[in-house]
């Protein structure tokens, strides 16, 4: 409806927006109008008696009409051209500002990971150290230990050495006193022997005698005859009649024990003479 308004009243009314809102109103107007004309006409027929109706005084005020929108204004050339420059020069400083920000992050990360690859080294080159450090306490270790085996080898060879010594001279003195000793006790038995008759040069009489710390004849075995029984019996009383030798309390008890607690002669007659 409102275009066929608008459509009507064209050729009255003209010019612009502005135009067409103070038309919309004022048509708007009498299409009041006239439906309040043709309500009137309708309770007049429908009722019976006719009432007179006196006229309404009918208010009309201006509607306010929206504000219309500001065209927009023509720049000029050189405006424009201003505006685009300007533009252009701030999405390049954002540009630049992006890149130098790209490229501040591509350093700082460039800086992280040459930190890391630094500190991965110089981890790398610490283990390395104390790998080698290790090795080399190993190293002096392992030379500390065979040195000392040496110094205890060699200790104990010296100690060895000296012992060998010690016990050749022991021997040797040890054989010098029974030496001493047996040609002692053979020299006293040659002393009390009476060769009988019957003793030839040969014969061999093997005796085993024990003997007192204090140089008693204890006892007295044939352990091997001559063949000649007046012969071994010879030699039998020789050793009896020279007991006791007492020079064998000044001989060591330890070599007592060894050689002459017990000790076996071989008597000859060429041995036995005086």
């Amino acid at each position: 409806m409102k275009g066929r308004f608008r459509s009507l009243f064209s050729g009255t009314f003209s010019g612009g927006r502005e135009s067409e809102s103070y038309t919309f109103a004022i048509a708007l107007s009498v299409i009041l109008h006239a439906l309040m004309v043709i309500l009137l006409t309708i309770s007049w027929h429908t009722e019976s008696k006719p009432k007179f109706t006196p006229p309404m005084p009918i208010s009309a005020a201006l509607v306010e009409l929206p504000k219309a929108t500001p065209k927009p204004v023509r720049v000029p050339d050189n405006a424009k051209q201003k505006a685009a420059e300007q533009k252009r020069i701030a999405d390049a400083r954002k540009k630049a500002d992006a890149k130098r920000k790209a490229e501040a992050e591509k350093k700082a990360e460039q800086a992280r990971q040459k930190a890391i690859a630094l500190k991965r080294e110089q981890e790398k080159k610490k283990a390395e150290a104390d790998e080698k450090a290790l090795a080399e306490k190993k190293r002096r270790e392992e030379e500390q230990r065979r040195f000392e085996q040496q110094q205890a080898a060699l200790e104990q060879a010296l100690a060895a050495e000296a012992r060998a010594q010690q016990e050749a001279q022991q021997l040797e003195h040890d054989q010098l006193e029974q030496a001493r000793y047996v040609a002692l006790i053979r020299q006293l038995a040659s002393q009390y022997w009476n060769r009988p008759p019957s003793a030839r040069n040969g014969m061999v009489a093997e005796v085993r005698i024990n003997l007192s710390p204090f140089g008693d004849v204890l006892d007295i075995s044939m352990m091997t005859s001559s063949g000649n029984e007046e012969y071994d019996r010879s030699v039998i009383q020789a050793l009896r009649r020279a007991s006791p030798f007492s020079e064998l309390k000044n001989l060591e008890r330890r070599l007592f024990d060894q050689y002459f607690r017990q000790i076996t002669f071989r008597f000859s007659p060429e041995d036995l003479v005086r």
